[in-house]
C-alpha cells in the first residue's frame, strides 16, 4: 500500500493548489473526512464502532457516472450509481466514446463484453460522465468480436521484423497494475491450433484462412514496451588501433533488434556439446604434439654420432636444458591438458549439459518451440 491513504474522498490541499480537481467538492470532502475523524475518535475512546465501509460494509465514495451507449446492457442493473466502481457491459465494440470502435461505425458482428473496476483509476470524479478508458481505468478484461486491440491498448508493434497490429480481429485484452494467471496443473500458451494443414480446418473470426507461418504468429514477451532497434559496437570489428597507425575513427556499429528469438534448450545443448568435443579434440592434439616434442627433445639431448676422432657425446648443457624443459612440459602441457580434458569432458558436461544438474541452463518445467 506504500504511503497512499486508504480512504480518499478528494484531492489534498496541495493537490488542489496544483489544480487537481477530482473526488467530491471541497465542502463534501471536508464533511466526509470530518465524519471519519469523529468515528475514529469514538473508536479510540473504547467504543466498538466501524468506519463506513469497514468489513466490506456499504460505502459511499466519489464515483464518476458511466456514459451508457444505446446498445448496452450494464450490470448491476439496479445499481447504476456503482457503475463507476465496477460494471460488466454487454454491448458492441467501443474503447472510448459511443462513436468509436466498430460498434461506433455501425458494424455488424461486433459484440463485446467489458469487465471494468475503477473508472478513472485512483482519482474518480463524480462530476464527470465517462465511457470506457483503456488507458486510465484501474483494471479491465475486454472481449470483442472484432476490434483493433493493439491500438485500443496502445501496444507496441515492430513491423521491421513482421510484428504487426491486430486489426479487425476478435480479441481479448486484459490490463491492470498486476496480472497473475495460475494453473493448478500447468499453463499452455498456444497459437495456430488449427491451420490449413489441420483436420478439420479452422478459420479466423472474419472467416478467413489462418496463415500457418509468419513472425507475428508466435508468442512475444515484451517488457517495458521496448521494441525497435538499438546500436552497439560490432565486436568483430572492434580492435584497438596500433600505435603506428592513424586512428580510423570509431569502430563500426550494429543495429540490433530488441525483440529477438528465444533459444531452444536442447538445440543449444547439442551446439555446446559439439563445441566442447571439438575443444577436447584440440586439447588431445596439443597433448600428443607435446609428447612427440618431448620424445624429439630427448633424442636430440642425448644424441651421439661418430666423428673422425671417435664419438661425439651429448653436451651437458643440452641435457640440463632438456631436463628443465621436460619437467615444464609435463607440468604445463601434459598434466594440465589431462586435467583440462577431464574437466571439459566430465565436469563441464555433467554440470551444464545434463538435465538433472542443479545449474543446468535447461528449464525442467518451461518449454518453447
Amino acid at each position: 500500500m506504500a504511503n497512499e491513504k486508504l480512504r480518499a474522498f478528494g484531492p489534498t490541499t496541495l493537490q488542489r493548489v496544483k489544480g487537481e480537481q477530482w473526488g467530491y467538492d471541497a465542502a463534501k470532502q471536508a464533511e466526509r473526512e470530518s465524519l471519519d475523524q469523529d468515528l475514529i475518535a469514538r473508536r479510540n475512546s473504547g467504543e466498538k464502532i466501524l468506519l463506513e465501509g469497514e468489513d466490506c460494509g456499504s460505502l459511499v465514495e466519489p464515483l464518476p457516472k458511466y456514459q451508457k451507449a444505446g446498445c448496452e446492457i450494464v450490470h448491476p442493473k439496479d445499481a447504476s450509481h456503482l457503475w463507476g466502481r465496477h460494471r460488466i457491459v454487454f454491448g458492441r465494440d467501443r474503447h472510448t466514446r459511443e462513436n468509436e470502435g466498430y460498434g461506433g461505425l455501425g458494424a455488424t458482428t461486433a459484440g463485446s463484453i467489458d469487465i471494468v473496476v475503477g473508472s478513472q483509476g485512483s482519482k474518480p470524479n463524480p462530476r464527470n460522465s465517462v465511457g470506457p478508458n483503456f488507458y486510465g481505468d484501474a483494471a479491465r478484461i475486454y472481449v470483442s468480436q472484432r476490434a483493433d486491440i493493439d491500438r485500443y491498448f496502445s501496444l507496441p508493434i515492430d513491423e521491421s521484423i513482421g510484428i504487426k497490429d491486430s486489426i479487425n480481429r476478435s480479441a481479448i485484452g486484459m490490463k491492470a497494475d498486476s496480472i497473475r494467471i495460475i494453473g493448478r496443473e500447468g499453463i499452455r500458451l498456444v497459437t495456430n491450433a488449427r491451420t490449413s494443414n489441420s483436420t478439420p480446418e479452422e478459420f479466423n473470426s472474419r472467416g478467413e484462412k489462418i496463415e500457418s507461418d509468419g513472425p507475428d504468429r508466435g508468442i512475444h514477451l515484451i517488457a517495458h514496451e521496448r521494441v525497435g532497434t538499438y546500436e552497439a559496437t560490432d565486436p568483430h570489428l572492434f580492435r584497438p588501433t596500433p600505435s603506428f597507425l592513424v586512428d580510423q575513427g570509431p569502430p563500426a556499429s550494429l543495429k540490433i533488434h530488441r525483440l529477438q528469438p528465444l533459444v531452444k534448450g536442447h538445440n543449444l545443448s547439442l551446439c555446446i556439446e559439439e563445441i566442447v568435443d571439438m575443444i577436447a579434440d584440440l586439447a588431445i592434439a596439443v597433448e600428443n604434439f607435446s609428447q612427440a616434442q618431448m620424445q624429439f627433445n630427448t633424442r636430440l639431448a642425448f644424441h651421439t654420432h661418430p666423428t673422425t676422432g671417435g664419438v661425439a657425446f651429448p653436451d651437458t648443457g643440452n641435457i640440463t636444458g632438456w631436463a628443465q624443459a621436460t619437467i615444464s612440459q609435463l607440468k604445463d602441457h601434459v598434466f594440465a591438458l589431462g586435467t583440462f580434458g577431464y574437466k571439459i569432458n566430465t565436469w563441464f558436461k555433467l554440470n551444464y549439459l545434463s538435465n538433472t544438474s542443479p545449474v543446468s541452463f535447461l528449464s525442467r518445467y518451461n518449454k518453447t518451440n
